[in-house]
């Protein structure tokens, strides 16, 4: 418990050093993100919990919400467990890896909720944005790729009741801590395969 405590007592000098660039590419092929959280002045830390994609927004400790559908020719929907939510991009913009014709598109709500288009739509709230994302390679903890956007930070806002580490949360993206109650967090990605998912729902 001593070591553990030890840890996370360092976790402004750690964090600091986790966001320098490195030199080198990223992965552009499919991948999945996690919220990484080392606290500074509470207990509540995640470790690469999976970010997830339900009802147009994204979630930590929710299960992603996913659609295929049945009786289509040629369309085997045995190839898309809906179990994970992958993304591609990440560059300037994102996506959701999916195989709907037409895809679904990652945004930054009005709100600041990080969000994305249905299927077959590409509508977006007027002041969305969809440009400005980035993922880029830090030099510390064996080289992580983290995912951001320029001069805003990733909060996660708690939903529900229970245990800090159990609840779930709303992720947001925003130019400072703006809401109440929510935790800042940095976001790591992850190289996957995919798609996994027909559309998400």
């Amino acid at each position: 418990m001593r070591t553990f405590a030890t840890f996370f007592a360092c976790a402004p000098v750690a964090l600091a050093a986790a966001i320098v660039p490195r030199a080198g590419s990223v992965p552009d092929g499919p991948w999945t993100a996690g919220v990484w959280r080392q606290p500074i002045d509470d207990d509540v830390f995640f470790t690469g919990n999976a970010i997830n994609a339900s009802g147009g927004k994204f979630w930590v400790n929710k299960d992603t919400s996913a659609y295929c559908p049945d009786g289509i020719e040629g369309l085997d929907c045995t190839l898309y467990p809906g179990s994970r939510t992958v993304f591609a991009g990440g560059n300037n913009t994102v996506s959701l890896d999916v195989s709907v014709p037409g895809g679904q598109q990652v945004y930054v709500a009005p709100d600041g909720s990080l969000s994305y288009t249905t299927a077959h739509s590409a509508f977006m709230p007027n002041g969305s944005i969809v440009t400005g994302f980035s993922r880029s390679r830090s030099e510390a903890f064996g080289a992580p790729i983290y995912w951001g956007m320029d001069g805003r930070s990733w909060l996660i806002c708690p939903v529900g009741e229970g245990e800090p580490r159990e609840k779930t949360y709303q992720l947001f993206i925003l130019a400072g801590n703006q809401k109440e109650d929510c935790l800042l967090t940095g976001v790591r990605t992850y190289t996957s395969s995919g798609p996994d998912a027909w559309q998400y729902a």
